[in-house]
């Protein structure tokens, strides 16, 4: 499976330490099944943290699915928003380590910027579990999956990974052999 990364530098060896706690599915390694999805988060990214926005291609094995695992439905339901807020809380009920669940890999929907206001407003109990449900907007056709475990990361082919950097405003044509 052909999945994408977007980020503000061109990887060499995939650190999880490196990734942001208190994401939708936790700390780990993102992709997307989009390139577009991809080229968004790459220029967040760089406009973050600085550096050249850069995507890169990678080659999953469909055997990852036999590691211990989870994936969502393509739209929001109870058992989604839970797993978001949980893995969103700044507190969490006693549990220090980074993902805050046992999964190897996690993979569902995306939602929009606007996930981090409904996630404190339920927090919050300024709306209820429907509500929040309803508010959160999902990107059209995308999905993501986590990789939060190094036996998941080995189920990248590390032998065919490209890449693409937007320079001068655009994104290079062609991929290039990392």
């Amino acid at each position: 499976m052909t999945l994408y990364h977007g980020t503000n530098q061109i990887i060499g060896k995939i650190d999880l330490s490196k990734g942001r706690a208190r994401t939708d599915f936790g700390l780990g390694f993102y992709l997307s099944g989009k390139i577009g999805t991809a080229q968004d988060w790459a220029i967040s990214k760089t406009l973050l943290l600085g550096g050249m926005p850069t995507v890169i291609q990678y080659e999953l094995r469909d055997d990852y699915k036999d590691l211990y695992g989870h994936r969502f439905p393509e739209a929001p339901s109870d058992e989604w928003l839970d797993f978001v807020v949980s893995n969103r809380k700044l507190k969490h009920d006693g549990i220090k380590k980074e993902p805050r669940h046992e999964f190897n890999w996690v993979s569902g929907p995306i939602a929009d910027d606007n996930m981090n206001t409904v996630v404190k407003e339920y927090i919050a109990g300024n709306v209820s579990k429907d509500e929040a449900i309803r508010r959160a907007r999902i990107l059209p056709q995308t999905f993501q999956i986590c990789l939060h475990t190094t036996e998941a990361i080995e189920f990248i082919d590390k032998g065919n990974v490209l890449y693409k950097q937007l320079k001068n405003g655009k994104w290079s044509r062609n991929w290039i052999k990392r």
